[in-house]
């Protein structure tokens, strides 16, 4: 943040201590934006003017990927490689209610089942047995080692996903994680509701985070994230993954079929899955849900809603 931005905050602190959650004249509040660890997404204040500038470069990027794709004389291969961002590649859908939707708010966030958990295994067993090697090793190095994950997220923020903008050894790495997430999706037939914590600015505490969250996250908003993201099917895991001693951490809860999943079939309580970079979701509402615990126990924490709407016109 620079010192400009982080003066607008301080003054946005103060007025958000004597009269409520309140948002400065002319400034967005981005999840997305700010660096964090895999655990972690963090939100940060973009003034609107450069918030609209990366609004206008991610369409622009969305229309080339559109003339890509309408290009006469190119196969699938050489589509996917031209790309600036990586394309769905989910199998059919074997049942409706295979898709997976939204709970509503009053809905205890359970375990995920046996079933669920064994079903995912097995589609990422059968993605891992036709990887290439490279694409194994660059995948775990993303999700595994922290300087890897702020790398490569932050370039891609920086760049506003453009690709493109990388050198030429990141966008390989890049390519090799887009590609082994799409082998994922080609075996996967069913959707997805998954977790992932986003902090709130550092002024935010559990006093006006409702509030907050409320006025910044409103139903229909669009989000973007042009980094990749790491969540579980779990909300219950999310808890345990950040100290949250201020009350700042949120919870977005997204419906979506894209991304791999990356976690145990039963056993360890892991169900962590990889989203591609490149996603747009689009805001349901915000609440307080009440999860439970494999041990029975239960918590609440406040989910912001989302819906996939990566592509969709």
């Amino acid at each position: 943040m620079n010192h400009h931005t982080d003066r607008k905050a301080r003054d946005m602190a103060k007025r958000s201590s004597s009269h409520g959650p309140a948002r400065p004249d002319g400034y967005v509040v981005d999840a997305d934006r700010g660096s964090g660890p895999t655990s972690t997404k963090s939100a940060a204040l973009l003034d609107t003017d450069e918030h609209a500038q990366r609004t206008v470069a991610r369409e622009g990027l969305r229309d080339l990927d559109r003339m890509t794709e309408a290009m006469p004389g190119l196969n699938r291969l050489q589509k996917d490689r031209d790309r600036l961002m990586p394309r769905e590649t989910n199998a059919e859908l074997r049942h409706p209610v295979m898709q997976r939707r939204l709970p509503p708010a009053g809905q205890v966030r359970a375990p995920a089942s046996s079933r669920q958990r064994k079903a995912r295994s097995k589609a990422r067993t059968l993605t891992l047995a036709g990887l290439p090697e490279v694409q194994v090793r660059t995948q775990h190095a993303l999700v595994s080692r922290e300087a890897a994950w702020r790398s490569v997220n932050d370039q891609l923020s920086e760049h506003t996903g453009d690709v493109a903008e990388l050198s030429d050894a990141d966008q390989a790495r890049v390519r090799r994680i887009d590609r082994s997430i799409q082998a994922y999706e080609r075996h996967n037939d069913r959707g997805h509701v998954l977790y992932a914590n986003v902090a709130m600015p550092w002024y935010i505490n559990r006093q006006n985070v409702a509030g907050f969250v409320a006025n910044n996250f409103r139903p229909g908003r669009r989000l973007s994230f042009d980094r990749y993201t790491a969540a579980t099917h779990q909300l219950h895991e999310t808890a345990g993954q950040v100290v949250d001693e201020r009350g700042r951490v949120v919870v977005f809860e997204m419906e979506t079929r894209r991304g791999a999943y990356l976690g145990r079939s039963d056993g360890a309580d892991n169900t962590q899955h990889l989203l591609p970079r490149g996603l747009e979701f689009e805001v349901v509402g915000s609440h307080e849900a009440t999860f439970r615990r494999p041990d029975g126990s239960t918590g609440k924490k406040r989910v912001v809603q989302l819906r996939d709407v990566t592509d969709e016109k």
